[in-house]
């Protein structure tokens, strides 16, 4: 998403200079290189006086370009962008005369890093082992499971997959038991329980559940 943005400097009176906060949205995981803003800068004096240059701190993943017009730069990617690792960055930008003596001003620029559903659900173990006793109570709760995203506002909903023992609670992950367990006829059983986020599109990961009798 391109923003215009107009950093007025009058180099000649430094109180007058124009100065307003605003942020600007770009989402994560774009390609390097990529325009998130563009950004004017003006001065109302001539010659040298008029004469600006801008830059930013090299520490970031942005960088100016000086485009063909004066005084117009592009606000750019230098690398990629992750919103898990953080999700907001203060630029400071720097706009300098070329007269004597120079003179200079600031402003801070915000860029929001938007949101990409590029996590899939994450279980708190793989595989999960349940010691549970036999001749249990029909609908009785047995254990549960979690999965979590690292993904903004992209919770995971967990469900049990390929068996008629169990069913599951999708909006926090507690197993009950649809029957009585008989150990003397089943020694163990295994089932899958898969968790999808709400991204679009969405991702999904499973674990594997064993249950053992509990002597």
């Amino acid at each position: 998403m391109k923003s215009g943005w107009k950093l007025e400097n009058l180099l000649c009176q430094a109180r007058d200079i124009l100065y307003r906060q605003r942020a600007i949205q770009t989402v994560e995981a774009i390609r390097p290189g990529t325009t998130v803003a563009l950004i004017s800068v003006t001065d109302l004096d001539s010659g040298l006086n008029g004469k600006i240059s801008c830059s930013i701190s090299d520490d970031i993943p942005f960088k100016l370009m000086p485009s063909s017009h004066d005084n117009i730069y592009s606000l750019v990617t230098s690398g990629l962008l992750d919103r898990e690792s953080k999700f907001q960055y203060d630029i400071t930008l720097v706009a300098k005369d070329a007269g004597q003596p120079s003179l200079s001003t600031i402003k801070t620029i915000t860029a929001l890093i938007s949101d990409v559903n590029d996590n899939i659900p994450e279980f708190s173990f793989s595989p999960y082992a349940f010691y549970v006793m036999e001749n249990n109570v029909p609908g009785k709760f047995l254990f549960s499971v979690s999965a979590t995203d690292k993904d903004s506002n992209e919770n995971a909903i967990v469900k049990n997959k390929y068996t008629s023992f169990i069913n599951i609670n999708s909006e926090n992950g507690e197993i009950y038991a649809l029957k009585s367990f008989d150990f003397e006829i089943v020694k163990t059983f295994q089932f899958q329980v898969v968790a999808t986020d709400s991204g679009t599109p969405s991702l999904s990961s499973n674990v594997t559940v064993n249950v053992y009798r509990l002597w």
